[in-house]
């Protein structure tokens, strides 16, 4: 996810823009929309940006998980990064916008643990950021504040009267 645009690298300065994630959480097959803009009270504009979806797991390589939808062919591209299709998402066009929203799929198992979303995105040919990451979204946890089946059943069998 590195520009090539020699002989410039990436800015080391704070980005003026962000990643971020409608939820905290995520579950197997779930759809999370997902926004690359520039900050708050900022007029900076981008040209370009490369994102895509990648797992905290601690054995887990830097490939994408899970795939773009919705995708407006006019406004975005899709790449199949590591044989997986919409896995990363780009820009269609070089017009300047201060905000891309997009919408994510996550994969139908939750095998991979905690995500993040990584952005590079592009102000000029001369000034990039790469590994923008939002927030870590973590897997529902199915019994996370609600009960499960057989709990319920044990509750319905205490609230039974008792008959001797």
């Amino acid at each position: 996810m590195m520009p090539v645009h020699p002989p410039y690298t990436p800015s080391k300065s704070s980005p003026p823009f962000t990643v971020s994630a409608s939820s905290a959480t995520y579950r197997p097959g779930g759809v999370i929309t997902v926004m690359v803009e520039a900050g708050t009270n900022s007029s900076t504009e981008f040209q370009g940006f490369l994102l895509q979806a990648r797992s905290r797991s601690g054995n887990a390589v830097l490939w994408p998980v899970g795939k773009f939808t919705n995708i407006d062919p006019s406004m975005f591209t899709t790449l199949h990064c590591q044989s997986k299709q919409n896995s990363t998402v780009s820009q269609a066009s070089g017009a300047k916008k201060k905000k891309v929203q997009l919408t994510w799929e996550a994969p139908s198992n939750s095998n991979y643990g905690d995500i993040y979303f990584s952005a590079t995105v592009v102000q000029d040919y001369t000034t990039f950021w790469v590994q923008l990451n939002s927030s870590t979204l973590r897997p529902e946890n199915s019994a996370g504040g609600v009960f499960s089946s057989s709990s319920l059943l044990f509750i319905s069998l205490l609230s039974l009267p008792a008959y001797c």
